[in-house]
């Protein structure tokens, strides 16, 4: 990092901590939701399938948690992800310390190839 002090590096660093954490309280407020729409639809989860409030939530929290898990796994494998990831450069370029380090590390390969 070249630069590491001042008010862009202070903004930024507040950006960077911010998204993390927004990140993780999404997870916790998703939660939340479940449980919000679980007693929304209390009436027809009790007509239609038996289950009680608790019981939809035990089982509702897993699902949403593995369904989650499932539609990541399948981003990443379908290269979704990676191309998503590859397209990072276009809106934030490469920094020209990185791109130094990049061709050093590639120099290096080939010199032991």
């Amino acid at each position: 990092m070249t630069e590491k002090r001042g008010l862009l590096y202070t903004l930024a660093l507040f950006k960077q901590r911010y998204a993390r954490g927004s990140s993780w309280t999404q997870i916790v407020l998703n939660f939340g939701i479940i449980t919000a729409n679980a007693k929304l639809f209390e009436d027809f989860f009790l007509i239609h399938f038996g289950l009680n409030l608790p019981e939809v939530i035990v089982l509702s929290v897993p699902c949403y948690i593995i369904i989650c898990y499932i539609i990541g796994h399948f981003d990443e494998k379908s290269g979704f992800w990676q191309i998503e990831n590859n397209l990072n450069y276009r809106v934030a370029p490469y920094s020209e310390e990185m791109l130094t380090t990049i061709r050093e590390i590639k120099d290096t390969l080939k010199k032991n190839d």
